[in-house]
């Protein structure tokens, strides 16, 4: 029995062996009504021989040339796998965090699948992935494309390993000028504006969210840590916050909310906290007993595009509040951006790269880690000086640009 089979925009036609397996009739056809035809021969003629290439003219004698394939892929008679079909296989060995699982199959869904999910495995080349990027380009950002490129070639690279291929077609691109992509400096905030922010906040919602981007912006933790951050990891008599690996940050996937392990296994550590924000903290906590740090004013998690739309754009991007014209602070500052805030404070505070990948959650390479144990204690009583600075520096700021007059007060 023989049956036809696309081969991206063409035609071929495949056959049982006498030994089980599946076999190719050398050549493709441009249509597939042709391949049709000749499956049916055949079918009803098994014995018959297999034809040169297809319904068109026979090639001169002289100049016989097997079917291209790209040197390195699958050059066996075996059945290929189409990209779909490995993706679905693909998916039971991917060990990733949540947020992470829903960004992949985002990627796939909307790109490498409309492109590429019909197309075998052992049929796509440099050259073609290379042409499909660059077409992307024109509409989607240099992030979107590195995003697009890495899932790719992992995809690729765990076919490699069960031998649906030999050689990853996705790679690196080594030549030519390429293209010069505008430079976008990551957006911060100096404490002045962090202060001005909070503030505003303080006014839209409650004083724990205005909580939030303090110690957001003092201790460099990201979104789902501090969303998800449970008093009992909160250790006020100590000044520290245990971010730990069961339920170290709130995760948020398709609307549904759930406690899980934060990013890496770096992420899970201790930040300390500078003697102003424990002391704030402290004071928020006294007043209620909710369970979670920083929640809804009725007590809920908080949903960062809640956030973002009713608080945090309104505070950054300024406009108009009661009988106030706000300012905006500063053009594309994010959330996240609280977190590149920190990281530059403490650059400029002259701390240890180590120290700061240790409070970020970083991972560092090698074993220079190990020696940032044995000082930590004098290092981290520096940085918590500083960030205590630049607290008391910004609320003299802020108090003496707006008068005793001003709005409500963070503080007590």
């Amino acid at each position: 029995m023989a049956w036809v089979e696309r081969r991206g925009n063409k035609w071929r036609v495949r056959y049982w062996k006498p030994d089980g397996k599946a076999g190719s009739v050398p050549g493709t056809f441009e249509i597939k009504q042709a391949a049709l035809t000749h499956a049916e021969q055949l079918t009803t003629n098994p014995e018959a021989e297999t034809p040169r290439q297809h319904s068109q003219p026979t090639p001169p004698p002289a100049a016989p040339t097997a079917p291209f394939r790209p040197t390195g892929h699958n050059t066996t008679s075996e059945p290929t796998v189409a990209v779909a079909e490995w993706a679905e296989i693909w998916w039971q060995t991917v060990d990733v965090g949540p947020n992470t699982e829903a960004f992949y199959r985002s990627l796939l869904t909307r790109h490498i699948l409309p492109r590429w999910g019909t197309t075998p495995v052992d049929q796509i080349t440099p050259a073609d992935v290379q042409i499909w990027l660059n077409r992307l380009r024109d509409t989607y950002a240099a992030t979107t494309i590195t995003s697009l490129r890495k899932l790719f070639a992992m995809l690729m690279a765990d076919a490699v390993d069960n031998r649906l291929l030999t050689t990853n077609p996705v790679r690196p691109r080594k030549r030519g000028r390429g293209r010069v992509e505008p430079r976008h400096e990551r957006a911060w905030a100096d404490e002045h504006q962090v202060l001005t922010i909070a503030h505003r906040i303080l006014r839209l919602a409650s004083r724990n969210q205005c909580l939030l981007v303090i110690t957001a912006a003092y201790t460099g933790m990201r979104w789902g840590e501090l969303a998800g951050l449970h008093r009992d990891n909160l250790d006020l008599t100590h000044g520290r916050i245990h971010i730990t690996a069961d339920a170290g940050a709130l995760h948020e996937v398709n609307g549904h909310l759930t406690l899980g392990h934060p990013k890496t296994h770096a992420s899970v550590r201790t930040v300390t906290l500078p003697s102003f924000l424990t002391q704030l903290l402290n004071t928020d906590l006294a007043a209620s007993s909710r369970p979670f740090v920083f929640t809804t004013l009725r007590g809920k998690h908080l949903r960062r595009s809640g956030f973002q739309r009713r608080l945090w754009a309104p505070a950054v991007s300024g406009g108009r509040y009661r009988d106030e014209t706000w300012p905006p602070i500063r053009k594309e500052l994010t959330f996240h951006g609280l977190r590149h805030s920190h990281k530059t404070w403490l650059i400029e505070d002259g701390v240890p790269q180590v120290a700061q990948a240790r409070r970020l959650g970083h991972i560092m390479e090698g074993k220079i880690d190990d020696i940032y144990s044995h000082v930590t204690a004098s290092i981290d009583a520096r940085l918590l000086t500083g960030l205590e600075t630049r607290w008391h520096r910004s609320l003299e700021r802020y108090r003496r640009n707006l008068g005793p007059q001003g709005p409500q007060s963070i503080t007590p």
